[in-house]
């Protein structure tokens, strides 16, 4: 099944999941704000009421003394009730909120996790599309970056621990062992002409990397020694580029910058390293662990889990993508609008923009 038959799907099961679990949690914060008003106003009423008693006695026609005692014994009396009830009112409002804050979470939780299967499976056009790969403590940290129409961006943290090279420090010889760089030139006594000092790649750990469909930037380090070598490579149809730069205490040469360098390089053997490189990056975006960014129009939608409205702007999306259309147009239309209805009128908003009532009738 293609992306784009799999998304029109998606759409209209966890995506339209995820704005019903929005809703529900926006009801229950609705909820949660209701009984805080009701325990305000009967607090209010209580110290009103300690208030009442109070000035009950001032037109009482007693005998000073006899009054004095009276208004203290009721006075206690009823301050010891009314702070009962209080305590009672708080407490209950306290269960009542922590049982709503609950339910909540798990409303919040269910949303992002919709969105998450929805995004998983790149159901929106790209426009531009990314991974970040950094070492830290011996292991990695990998992000997919994507970009799409309407000004929506997301990213996924991705699993490197089931990645066969990523799991642990990669070196350089993961990709090619036996990999040289002239990284410097130098005179011998026997010879007249200089002769290049190489360096060897295989102990070079890869420290991070940027990748996209063809293009890569990526920085490997010599930890004992702290020479560093940054690559940049990019390939379009049979035609592929490498550009190169070494540093160390001594240094920093652009390798393939300098004829006298690069002519000692073997290129096709780097490029056809940098390449493997590449793609292993690239398989990393099967697997993803969790959306952990969520923009549409500069909103952040993971933050205000406006759910409704990301599904509105992404519908807005696939409606210029013929793609997408007409992948929409194989779903079952009873299915997709009964789903719809249980969003309420932004519901039949989407139902609309998609043309669906229309091909329900046919």
């Amino acid at each position: 099944m293609s992306e784009a038959s799999t998304g029109a799907d998606l759409l209209f099961t966890e995506l339209a999941d995820s704005v019903r679990y929005s809703q529900n949690r926006g009801r229950i914060i609705k909820e949660q704000n209701e009984a805080r008003a009701m325990a305000a106003e009967r607090l209010e009423d209580l110290e009103g009421l300690a208030g009442r008693i109070s000035r009950a006695f001032d037109d009482l026609h007693q005998g000073v003394e006899d009054s004095e005692d009276l208004s203290r014994k009721i006075n206690e009396f009823a301050a010891l009730a009314i702070q009962q009830t209080r305590d009672r009112v708080k407490a209950k409002l306290k269960a009542t909120l922590e049982e709503l804050g609950s339910e909540s979470k798990t409303e919040e939780l269910k949303a992002k996790r919709s969105l998450e299967s929805y995004l998983a499976a790149t159901p929106l056009p790209v426009t531009d599309e990314a991974i970040s790969l950094e070492l830290s403590d011996s292991s990695y940290s990998a992000n997919a970056e994507y970009k799409c129409p309407g000004e929506i961006e997301y990213e996924f943290l991705l699993n490197t621990a089931s990645s066969a090279h990523f799991r642990g420090e990669f070196m350089f010889s993961g990709v090619r062992k036996g990999v040289k760089l002239p990284v410097r030139l130098g005179k011998t006594w026997l010879r007249r002409e200089s002769v290049p000092d190489f360096e060897k790649l295989d102990d070079y750990a890869l420290t991070k990397a940027r990748a996209s469909k063809n293009h890569l930037e990526a920085t490997f380090v010599e930890h004992e020694t702290n020479s560093t070598v940054n690559l940049v490579f990019s390939r379009s149809g049979i035609d592929s580029f490498v550009t190169i730069e070494y540093s160390d205490d001594k240094s920093k040469v652009d390798v393939t910058g300098e004829a006298a360098l690069s002519k000692h390089l073997d290129l096709p053997l780097m490029k056809g390293a940098t390449s493997r490189l590449l793609d292993a990056i690239l398989d990393l975006r099967k697997n993803k662990v969790q959306l952990i960014k969520l923009e549409s129009s500069g909103e952040d939608i993971l933050a205000s889990l406006d759910c409704l409205g990301f599904m509105q702007r992404a519908v807005l999306v696939l409606v210029q993508s013929k793609e997408s259309m007409d992948a929409m147009s194989k779903v079952n239309p009873k299915m997709a609008i009964e789903r719809l209805k249980l969003l309420g009128p932004g519901g039949t908003m989407i139902m609309e923009a998609l043309g669906l009532a229309a091909r329900s009738h046919q």
